[in-house]
């Protein structure tokens, strides 16, 4: 049967990405609790589908994030306690695919929007976006209290089973 895996730690240069990655600060690679990384712009691999190219992510979410007083002593970002199934899109079913879902989280842990930022192809956004709406989050914190901010968490369609391995991110998904 075939599986979509959902991978909702965010992957460090360290882990052997491609060159591509290596290259250029992704988006899904960015820790959004720190000071000014809302101004920076969101970032995919090229030839993905991006519905927010040029934007900063303070841009995707508006006022509906508010800037964190500064200065900040410490942060933590955002963390994905637990998510829900990812169903490949229908009639894509065994294709590799990736997309990167910005979810911009509350203080209280509840996701209050959610915006596909990347994509390899549109129908992944739908489905990983769907997983992730009810998933439970470990807000962001700034100096010990808990605050609203942006996780990109990159969810990699894939077929078979098993733990696989990042290592697949190597291919150009297409």
């Amino acid at each position: 049967m075939l599986r979509a895996r959902l991978f909702l730690a965010m992957v460090a240069l360290s882990c052997g990405l491609p060159a591509w990655a290596q290259s250029t600060a992704l988006s899904s690679d960015t820790d959004y609790s720190r000071a000014g990384a809302r101004d920076l712009p969101v970032t995919c691999k090229p030839g993905d589908v991006q519905p927010f190219a040029g934007k900063t992510m303070a841009e995707v979410f508006g006022d509906a994030w508010p800037v964190t007083p500064t200065p900040v002593t410490s942060s933590t970002p955002v963390e994905v306690i637990s998510s829900g199934r990812v169903v490949p899109p229908r009639g894509l079913e065994g294709q590799f695919g990736i997309a990167v879902i910005a979810v911009l989280v509350g203080a209280d842990g509840a996701a209050i929007a959610s915006e596909a930022i990347c994509a390899t192809s549109a129908p992944y956004s739908i489905a990983a976006k769907r997983a992730l709406r009810t998933a439970a989050y470990k807000p962001a914190t700034a100096d010990g209290a808990a605050v609203t901010s942006v996780i990109a968490v990159p969810v990699v369609f894939r077929a078979g089973r098993g733990s696989g391995s990042r290592d697949q991110r190597d291919g150009d998904g297409d």
